[in-house]
């Protein structure tokens, strides 16, 4: 009788305990992702994750806020959120902004009502200097939207001038880089990036699904890596499938390469000059000329 008495016992302690737990797991799921980010309500009232289905959460404080000048984000998330769509493979161009309210996992930017996920924005410091032949993460300047520049003048190093690495090269003088070729940064405007570092920016390749996706990292936090893809398409992946990409090339004039083709290095070619003052260079695609950036190719 006391032995079932005790069992009697024991099973509504466990039916309590789980009645508990499954409370507080439905609070936790209803308040928030599976990271622990606060959910964003939509226009038509759908709950969703402030980092749609990334794995990666919103991320921690920025550092060093008070000596960021400005900060690029991605110009879709105001949309997909409002619209309770997914920000993950969506088109998002960046574009500069400044910081009206920086939190410890996202920040408002100045003239909107969104806070904008930590772990999708990429900060600009202030008091960067270049020397001739950096190559930095930047924007547009007589445009918009970001883009990697190598340095040809540094007769002023706060505000450097530049060639975009990013923007249409033809080499007959009509493309959109020779047409603001050698355009002067502002200050404050643009980080230098390091060779064969992980930073926001970087130019990566992602081998997953037996391709070699070419990318610009947008962050790297533990093991998962998001980063603009073909089209500026926010991906991710995990870390273990990133290479950073050498800003000075390890191949020379006559090497068989690899270079950019709808978003994947996926093309055969060889190399027939080098202009490192410009990035630039002119492959042989079997009798016809094609001209990529150094970022854009690979031995």
């Amino acid at each position: 009788m006391k032995k079932i008495y005790l069992f009697a016992v024991l099973a509504c302690g466990i039916m309590v305990f789980a009645n508990c737990t499954d409370g507080k797991n439905k609070e936790k799921k209803e308040g928030a992702d599976s990271t622990g980010n606060e959910l964003v309500e939509a226009k038509d009232g759908k709950k969703l994750s402030p980092m749609g289905t990334f794995a990666m959460g919103e991320g921690s404080a920025l550092e060093d806020v008070d000596n960021i000048e400005y900060v690029l984000y991605p110009s879709s998330y105001s949309s997909a959120m409002e619209e309770g769509k997914d920000i993950k493979g969506k088109t998002s161009i960046y574009y500069k902004n400044t910081i009206a309210d920086a939190g410890e996992k996202n920040t408002k930017l100045s003239g909107t009502d969104v806070r904008y996920p930590n772990n999708l924005l990429i900060p600009i410091y202030k008091d960067a200097k270049a020397k001739k032949g950096d190559i930095v993460l930047t924007w547009w300047q007589s445009g918009s939207g970001l883009q990697r520049a190598i340095v040809t003048d540094d007769s002023d190093p706060t505000q450097p001038k530049v060639h975009y690495l990013d923007l249409n090269f033809k080499g007959d003088g009509t493309g959109f880089a020779e047409d603001h070729d050698n355009e002067q940064l502002k200050p404050n405007s643009f980080v230098v990036l390091k060779d064969g570092e992980m930073q926001q920016g970087a130019p990566i390749v992602v081998n997953e699904d037996g391709e070699k996706e070419e990318g610009i990292l947008v962050k790297a936090d533990g093991d998962n890596v998001i980063y603009l893809a073909f089209a500026s398409s926010l991906k991710e992946t995990k870390k273990s499938n990133v290479k950073v990409i050498p800003l000075t090339p390890n191949y020379g004039v006559g090497d068989n390469v690899k270079g950019v083709f709808v978003g994947s290095f996926s093309k055969d070619y060889k190399v027939k000059k080098i202009d490192r003052k410009i990035g630039r260079v002119w492959l042989d695609d079997e009798g016809k000329e094609e001209i990529l950036s150094i970022l854009e190719v690979i031995k």
